[in-house]
């Protein structure tokens, strides 16, 4: 294959179409692509790039978003056109000085500019922030000043604009106001629950609704993968774990987080009990490649019954 000749593989070119209200997010990080290899994303509604890097400065790195991840996705958006492709900025570990990029009026402008040029640069659908965390008052307020700004920006030219928050890192009321969707990472606990893994993410969205978050902008996060908690919190992916003669997928009780068709489908009960926004995914390198033991082909028909 020439250097400059893209390949991409979009299975399955009857996507399904939204669902409805509902988001389907799905994250797909830089360092999961590969050029050329089969993709679904079945009822996904947004899928999200991840992730850019922001500057002290305010300018945006956005180089881990590669030519090839943007084709792939308006590859998926031909067959699909209500499908979004939006661009993760930030993460663990990618995040560490958003302080700075909010900091000033400046800066924030500066930083604003950046990722709205990319969108039309791109003709992208949308941005996703994920600051993990900010901790001071003065981050929250600058925080809050940036989403307000940023969001008038994207909702002018008819974009989106997403917010990814752990489910005990609340934001304040005028910048819920300002999002369309928060992407809550609801995934494990930090130690075992005291209760059942149920009781404890029933608890978790209770405790961001009881912040001022409204249930139709939560969109509940669900892991294709389980997890230790405590110690090295070592991550094993679904796809790593089917096949196996007993599927057996150790549970919380255990000292793992789990995942599995039986948590999509509480996730997708809790969204419909509690009238949220929808289901969020970390990430799809971590899914089955194979239809039948596809967690996001379960989730998507989960949330359509």
């Amino acid at each position: 294959m020439g250097a400059w000749k893209i390949a991409f593989v979009v299975a399955g070119l009857g996507f399904l179409s939204p669902i409805g209200a509902e988001e389907l997010a799905v994250y797909f990080p830089d360092y999961r692509f590969r050029e050329g290899e089969p993709v679904e994303f079945y009822g996904t509604t947004n899928l999200i790039l991840f992730s850019a890097v922001p500057k002290e400065s305010g300018e945006v790195d956005f180089s881990r978003i590669s030519e090839r991840m943007i084709k792939m996705g308006n590859a998926a958006k031909e067959s699909n056109p209500d499908l979004k492709i939006t661009v993760s900025v930030g993460g663990w570990g990618r995040g560490n000085i958003f302080g700075k990029a909010v900091e000033t009026s400046e800066s924030r402008e500066r930083f604003i500019d950046s990722l709205v040029g990319y969108c039309e640069e791109h003709s992208l659908d949308g941005i996703d922030i994920d600051w993990e965390y900010p901790k001071t008052e003065r981050e929250h307020s600058d925080f809050t000043l940036f989403l307000t700004a940023l969001s008038e920006k994207l909702h002018g030219d008819n974009r989106i604009l997403t917010v990814a928050l752990s489910y005990n890192r609340p934001l304040s009321a005028e910048a819920y106001a300002a999002i369309d969707y928060v992407h809550v990472m609801s995934y494990q606990p930090w130690n075992p629950p005291r209760g059942s893994y149920e009781e404890w993410l029933r608890e978790a969205v209770k405790e961001m609704l009881d912040s001022g978050l409204p249930a139709d902008k939560l969109v509940l996060g669900m892991p294709f993968y389980i997890k230790e908690m405590g110690g090295e919190r070592k991550a094993i992916s679904w796809k790593k774990l089917v096949g196996e003669d007993s599927l057996a997928i150790p549970s919380s009780e255990f000292g793992y987080s789990p995942t599995g068709k039986d948590i999509c489908d509480m996730r997708v009960s809790m969204m419909k009990e509690f009238g949220l926004g929808g289901v969020m995914v970390w990430d799809y390198g971590h899914d089955s490649p194979d239809p039948e033991h596809s967690l996001l082909k379960h989730l998507s028909d989960s949330i359509a019954k």
